[in-house]
């Protein structure tokens, strides 16, 4: 393994309940049925792939680009007044041991590059990402490999030769079809409420057990991964 691929939303930084605060607030606004697991489902993809999601999940005669257009300012507003995204456990410790190592380091995000400046400098992160890969530098959207694989090209390494670090469900899907192995981080929200709605989900979403796609390995945080990535360098 020669280059370690971040993930951003949810891997680096504690994003998970900060979106499911936003869905709540503007599911309610909106009159959507909403639990964790659309997080789940949704997590990870770009803006397209968002809205055409929700239209899966909702069903296309229902509002739900008004509800993204809401959701996107929503967010905005709530990043502006908190001034944080607060470093995932282990984020920084296993940052230093990549770097001390010799490992290249990449970030692989679905947001766009200025969203991921604006993180980075509120949580005035070490100048250690060898490239950064946004998601308005790529035509397709996890679960498209795209994202992980251009990571790669920009710093000439193999996929075979790389690890991916994910949260989300359609990452490690892009992870697999990059041929990549990849670490899955799950941001647990599962204790967060429900919300009830006029417009329910039209689809069923998977459980754990249902998953086409999984992880080379799972674990609870970060430094865990830089444990593991340690015992068997």
């Amino acid at each position: 393994m020669k280059l370690v691929i971040f993930d951003m939303d949810g891997l680096m930084f504690d994003t998970g309940r900060l979106a499911y605060r936003n869905y709540s607030e503007t599911a309610k606004k909106y009159n959507f049925e909403l639990h964790p697991n659309v997080y789940y489902h949704l997590t990870g993809r770009n803006e397209a792939g968002f809205r055409q999601a929700l239209k899966e999940l909702y069903g296309s005669e229902q509002p739900t680009d008004t509800w993204r257009d809401f959701m996107t300012a929503n967010k905005l507003e709530i990043i502006k007044t908190d001034r944080r995204v607060f470093k995932k456990k282990g984020l920084l410790e296993l940052l230093q041991f990549l770097k001390e190592n010799g490992y290249l380091i990449a970030v692989a995000s679905s947001s766009k590059r200025e969203i991921i400046s604006f993180y980075m400098e509120i949580e005035e992160m070490p100048d250690c990402f060898d490239t950064i890969v946004a998601g308005d530098e790529v035509t397709k959207g996890k679960p498209n490999p795209e994202i992980f694989l251009k990571a790669c090209e920009k710093l000439n390494i193999a996929p075979e030769d790389a690890l991916v670090l994910e949260d989300s469900l359609v990452g490690v899907e892009a992870a697999n079809k990059a041929n990549i192995p990849c670490f899955l981080i799950e941001d647990d929200i599962t204790d967060l409420p429900p919300i009830e709605g006029e417009f329910p989900l039209k689809i069923k979403l998977p459980v754990n057990e249902e998953r086409a796609f999984h992880p080379t390995e799972q674990f609870n945080d970060l430094l865990e991964v830089r444990d593991f990535i340690k015992k068997n360098k």
